[in-house]
């Protein structure tokens, strides 16, 4: 019986050992990332939450300022009138004057970016103070934007007359635009503009001085100036006169004497009834 040795083989040193395990570390390391991978993804996450808050909130801001310009909060409104008859000077917050004619009323909006008037009836001459904020009345649907002046503003029912005292307006309708100077006016009346013709800002501006002017006016339209002032109500009875022309300066004070003279101006007569109604008749 024959017993078959086999040399022996030494042991590999330890330093010498094949690294059986590297091949599955890299592996790991490519599925896991290391603490310092962790560490600077987390910084850089944090970064971008931190530009992300910045760009939201600029974003927020812009937004709300956005729509502040859209909505244009109202800070303080003021409500002014004047009795038939009556006249009277306001100053405004802002420094601008406003002037109101008879039975007249105007209601004022100082906003956050703009200053709006809104003229619901009669007649304001507009002195209005420089400022940022723009300045436009509003008169049945015409608008009339400041562009630094004086103006005088008569609402008539379905639109307005506009007359520049002083340097300029601009004034809008649905369909027109169109820039205004010193002495010119226009009339409104809807959405439709009339031509731009030549005014006297004195004569716009009369009655301030308690003034009424008339210059070749018919009696239609004097009686219609009149009435603003009157109480009772002031009738044309027959169409024919309602034609007649006259003119000259009268007092405001003084309707019920200038109603009881024109007898002697034009060929009508006065007929007085009860509740103060007036009648003008052919002579």
């Amino acid at each position: 019986m024959k017993i078959s040795c086999h040399e022996a083989r030494p042991l590999p040193e330890q330093g010498n050992v094949p690294d059986v395990l590297s091949p599955y570390t890299q592996a790991l390391r490519n599925h896991f990332p290391s603490r310092e991978d962790i560490l600077r993804a987390a910084q850089q996450q944090t970064r971008q939450q931190r530009r992300l808050k910045k760009i939201t909130a600029g974003i927020a801001a812009i937004s709300v300022i956005a729509l502040s310009w859209y909505v244009d909060p109202v800070l303080q409104r003021e409500d002014l009138h004047t009795m038939v008859g009556q006249q009277a000077s306001y100053m405004l917050k802002d420094g601008s004057r406003v002037s109101l004619n008879t039975n007249s009323v105007l209601l004022v909006e100082q906003r956050l970016y703009s200053r709006q008037l809104r003229l619901q009836q009669g007649e304001a001459l507009f002195s209005v103070a420089h400022a940022w904020r723009p300045f436009t009345v509003y008169a049945h649907q015409t608008a009339i934007r400041d562009i630094g002046t004086v103006f005088n503003v008569r609402h008539h029912g379905q639109g307005a007359v506009v007359t520049v005292v002083e340097g300029a307006v601009e004034v809008r309708t649905a369909s027109a635009q169109r820039q205004i100077f010193q002495n010119q006016s226009v009339s409104t009346h809807a959405a439709d503009m009339s031509t731009t013709r030549h005014a006297s800002a004195a004569a716009a501006t009369v009655w301030q001085q308690g003034r009424l002017m008339f210059d070749g006016d018919t009696l239609a339209e004097v009686v219609s100036e009149l009435q603003r002032y009157h109480h009772g109500q002031i009738e044309i009875a027959d169409a024919r006169i309602a034609h007649y022309r006259m003119s000259g300066e009268y007092d405001i004070n003084g309707i019920d004497a200038l109603i009881d003279t024109l007898p002697e101006i034009l060929p009508v007569r006065i007929a007085r009834h009860e509740g103060g109604t007036i009648v003008i008749r052919q002579r």
